[in-house]
């Protein structure tokens, strides 16, 4: 009795230490296989430079067309120049990755217009002043508000 007790326990160390190495190998190439695909899955953002010294004309705010034309441009040390509908405008804007936001109060030149316009202009400068988020898709601007709602899409000028 005592040898067949042995006996079965050498063979069932044979089968483990048979096993193991196989079950390890197995577990190592779906262990790679995972590092592949979230290697493929998760490419690290590409760095795309504000587009300095080019001027965007305003297409919309959250979906509505603007009454009148209105556009922006930022040079490449910070100046920034427009027309917000009414106004006229220049100021510094700090500009980063992915954000950006006027250093000093931009300075205006105002024209009469009717109340509509106003209002689209009111939301313009409130979603500009806020220090907003800015991201580029091809030859659009898209400037999002940093907090609540409100999108504006620029196109390049030509």
């Amino acid at each position: 009795m005592k040898s067949l007790s042995t006996t079965l326990t050498l063979v069932l160390c044979a089968y483990a230490l048979a096993v193991a190495p196989a079950e390890a190998k197995k577990k190592q190439q779906k262990d790679e296989g995972q590092q592949q695909e979230e290697t493929k899955s998760e490419a690290p953002p590409r760095y795309t430079p504000f587009p300095h010294n080019l001027i965007f004309n305003l297409v919309d705010i959250d979906g509505k067309a603007p009454p009148a034309e209105m556009w922006l441009r930022i040079d490449s040390t910070g100046r920034a120049n427009g027309s917000s509908g009414c106004k006229n405008w220049s100021g510094i804007f700090a500009v980063g990755p992915d954000r950006f936001g006027p250093r000093t109060m931009p300075a205006f030149t105002e024209s009469p217009c009717d109340p509509a316009q106003k209002a689209f202009e009111q939301q313009f400068w409130a979603i500009l002043l806020g220090g907003p988020f800015w991201d580029l898709k091809g030859d659009q601007l898209i400037i999002k508000a940093f907090k609540g709602p409100g999108v504006m899409h620029f196109q390049r000028s030509l």
